[in-house]
């Protein structure tokens, strides 16, 4: 069985650029590691989230996929970012304290409102991996780096429900991640890899149809 695939074209090419899985593979892991990384301090995970999404869209199509070029994308998507990154650290930390509490059994009304959080987690996570998968699509210069975040934020929201069977895609991706951790706490190492090849996959998609 070949290795090799297709996808869109590169710019000025009229035939798919072969895709060898082993080196998106790779890419992706690669990619992963650097999202997660940029996503330590929190309120950067939009901006982290975005490049490594646009990175995997380079390489989708052919194009330069350096880490320097992820760095430089991390940079540009920065500005403009800092609400949204904000409003992803609190919503994270608040997350985290109702699982860490519905886990001991100190959360008062635990079996509605662990369900409830899990839903409103992963709702958040689809919203967030669409609008960093758009944001590539509005960029400019840095005096419209916000108006490109309150573009892609937008379309992340609209997208999210007018093609729901790529937020379903998106919601299996978030469900494989946690089955990965849950199997083995080390692997929380590849969920950014696998959730940005993912939102790639899901924007490719809604392109092609």
């Amino acid at each position: 069985m070949s290795v090799m695939d297709s996808t869109t074209p590169a710019p000025n090419h009229h035939e798919p650029v072969p895709v060898n899985r082993f080196a998106l593979f790779s890419e992706t892991l690669l990619a992963g590691v650097l999202v997660l990384v940029l996503s330590i301090p929190l309120v950067t995970i939009p901006a982290a989230y975005a490049a490594g999404i646009a990175h995997l869209e380079r390489h989708l199509s052919g194009r330069d996929d350096s880490v320097r070029g992820l760095w430089g994308t991390f940079k540009a998507a920065l500005p403009g970012s800092w609400k949204l990154g904000i409003t992803t650290a609190v919503a994270a930390v608040v997350i985290v304290l109702n699982l860490l509490l519905a886990w001991v059994g100190q959360l008062p009304g635990r079996e509605v409102v662990l369900p409830a959080t899990l839903i409103l987690a992963a709702a958040a996570a689809i919203v967030l991996l669409r609008t960093a998968a758009a944001w590539s699509d509005f960029t400019g210069s840095r005096a419209d780096a916000r108006g490109a975040w309150r573009s892609a934020l937008e379309t992340g929201q609209a997208l999210s429900l007018k093609d729901w069977t790529g937020s379903l895609l998106l919601a299996a991706a978030l469900f494989g991640a946690v089955v990965f951790v849950w199997m083995l706490a080390a692997l929380f190492v590849v969920v950014p890899g696998t959730l940005i090849l993912a939102a790639a996959a899901v924007k490719l998609r809604s392109t092609r149809a």
